[in-house]
């Protein structure tokens, strides 16, 4: 689940950089998001009843939250280090 959601919210920031109208950048986030969640292996339908049953599980969101969050500052932090090198 960390994973498909630091890859959904990679593509939502990209699709937010391009400053489009907020219709424009929906579409293109729409077809990104079926890109995304195919190369993780997970569908869309099952993408919701997994936020579905972590909605009713908010420790366990939370988890999977703190992940996220430690996951995408790591990768900013490499980004980084890279742009310096």
């Amino acid at each position: 689940m960390v994973h498909a959601l630091t890859q959904i919210y990679i593509a939502e920031e990209k699709v937010r950089r391009l400053q489009l109208s907020p219709d424009s950048a929906q579409n293109i986030f729409n077809r990104l998001q079926v890109k995304v969640l195919d190369n993780v292996g997970v569908s869309d339908s099952i993408l919701k009843k997994s936020i579905d049953y972590y909605v009713e599980h908010p420790t366990e969101l939370q988890a999977i939250y703190a992940t996220l969050v430690d996951s995408l500052n790591l990768m900013e932090q490499r980004a980084s280090v890279s742009k310096e090198k």
